[in-house]
Parts: C-alpha cells; sequence; structure tokens
C-alpha cells in the first residue's frame, strides 16, 4: 500500500496514465491524492475526469483555480467560453454526474501525514484555522454552488480581516487556496507576479512568511508551474509544468521518493 501526491495534471491524460504505470498503481491499496487543475489546457480533461471520478474510492483531489472555473460555466451557461475541452465535458452525458462530484472536491485534504492545497496555505493562519476556514467555504460552495461562484470571481479583498462580508471571506479563502504565489509583509496576496521570483520590494513567496515550526506536517501545493519541482524543509510544490512540456511529478508520501514523467 502507497500513497501519492500528484501535480496539476490539466487534461494531460496521457502523461497521467504514463505515470500511473510508472508508479505501479494498484487501485486495490494504493491511493491518489491530486493537487487540483485536474482540467484545462492539456487537451484531455473529460478523460482525466472521468478516470479519477471512476476511482474515487482511492483517488481524491482538491479545487484548483482552473476546476473553479469550469464549475463556474457549468452553473452559468452564458459564461461558457469557446474552450474545446470544456465544451467536450459539458457535452458529456456524464457531464451532470462529474460536476456534482467535482462540485464536492474540497479546498484542502489534511491527512495524518500531508497538508495539501492547490496554492498553498495562507501564511497568516495556523493549520487550525486554514483547515476552519477552508472547511467552511466548501460547505458553502457546495450547498449554496450558484451564489458562491457568482460571487468568487475578483482581486479584493486582497488580506484577511474577521470583518469582511460573508462573499468576500469566500472570495479571499477561494484565492488563497487556489490562486496565491506572492505576497507581502502585510499579508496581500499579489496575483500580477507569475514567475518563480520577483524584484518588487516586500514581495515574497508566501512559503518565505510561513513559519515551517508551526507546521506539523509537510504541505504539499500545486500551481505554480514557473517554481517548478521545489522542496524546501516542510514545504513541496508539485506543479512541474506537465502542460507547458515539463513534467507530471509524484511523491510518495512514506519515504518522499520523487517519480516524474518527463
Amino acid at each position: 500500500m502507497a500513497d501519492y501526491v500528484i501535480g496539476d495534471v490539466q487534461g494531460c491524460y496521457d502523461a497521467l496514465m504514463a505515470l500511473r504505470k510508472k508508479i505501479n498503481f494498484n487501485p486495490d491499496c494504493d491511493r491518489l491524492y491530486f493537487l487540483g487543475d485536474l482540467v484545462n489546457r492539456g487537451g484531455q480533461s473529460l478523460a482525466v475526469l472521468r478516470w479519477v471520478y471512476a476511482r474515487q474510492a482511492n483517488c481524491q483531489s482538491v479545487l484548483g483555480n482552473h476546476d473553479l472555473s469550469l464549475l463556474y460555466r457549468y452553473y452559468f451557461p452564458k459564461k461558457r467560453a469557446k474552450n474545446p475541452e470544456f465544451k467536450a465535458i459539458f457535452a458529456a452525458t456524464d457531464c451532470t454526474l462529474l460536476m456534482y462530484w467535482l462540485l464536492k472536491c474540497p479546498l484542502v485534504i489534511d491527512l495524518p501525514q500531508a497538508l495539501l492545497s492547490h496554492a498553498g496555505m495562507y501564511p497568516w493562519w495556523d493549520i487550525k484555522t486554514f483547515n476552519e476556514k477552508a472547511s467552511w467555504a466548501s460547505e458553502q460552495l457546495v450547498s449554496k454552488p450558484g451564489k458562491f461562484l457568482k460571487n468568487m470571481y475578483g482581486d479584493q479583498p486582497d488580506c484577511w480581516r474577521d470583518d469582511l462580508k460573508k462573499t468576500e471571506q469566500w472570495r479571499f479563502i477561494v484565492n488563497s487556496c487556489t490562486r496565491m504565489r506572492f505576497v507581502d509583509s502585510r499579508g496581500h496576496l499579489n496575483f500580477d507576479e507569475k514567475m518563480a521570483t520577483t524584484e518588487k520590494p516586500g514581495l515574497k513567496p508566501w512559503f518565505d512568511y510561513l513559519d515551517q515550526d508551526r507546521l506539523e506536517k509537510p504541505l504539499y501545493f500545486g500551481h505554480w508551474s514557473t517554481l517548478g519541482l521545489f522542496q524546501q524543509g516542510k514545504i513541496n510544490g508539485l506543479d512541474s509544468g506537465c502542460v507547458w512540456g515539463g513534467a507530471l511529478t509524484a511523491i510518495r508520501l512514506d519515504d518522499q521518493a520523487v517519480i516524474q514523467i518527463k
């Protein structure tokens, strides 16, 4: 029995199947945990969704920003862009089944040996606060998807305050869990910088502001393809840019072995 965490697949079904073969995935006893962005850009998003859904007994995923974009367009058909991958999903006979399953995917997966989130953990929260806020937002998404998704988009508020309106709290939690890369010294998220480094004063990767001594377990995230495979202490970034011609990365949790498909 082995548990694996897998970086952003983004519709790269062939790469996922090659990785599955390389790790010798046994659906009877192994478990796969995906770091979100199962869909978009790779050309085979429907196949990826179907494969993971069919093995949901031992395959779980957090929600990424591309997954949320798909859900948004499912619930608001007038917003559907001419995206061939999304179009194929919406035309599929099992679309409703797949979307309902995706809707119930959490923003955070907290395992005994690892913490998983698509973009990372807001460094001004501890694990307990992070889990509570992410769980609350996920419950709101499932119970009122139309209202939640309608209020999801926007860059503000870019910093957490306890007096935020409920819809603003939703937006900040989603942004910190699925879009975050750089943060300033006052806790404000920056959505303009997308490379691995920046020269803007006071702006650092979110994990540079995180006190790793507060982490009881390793934290795994995706979302940041320009950063590539990143391992620093308890922080592990697994988006190695498969959809851009890089690699699809998995880490085996029991021994931290890194397995990649170029």
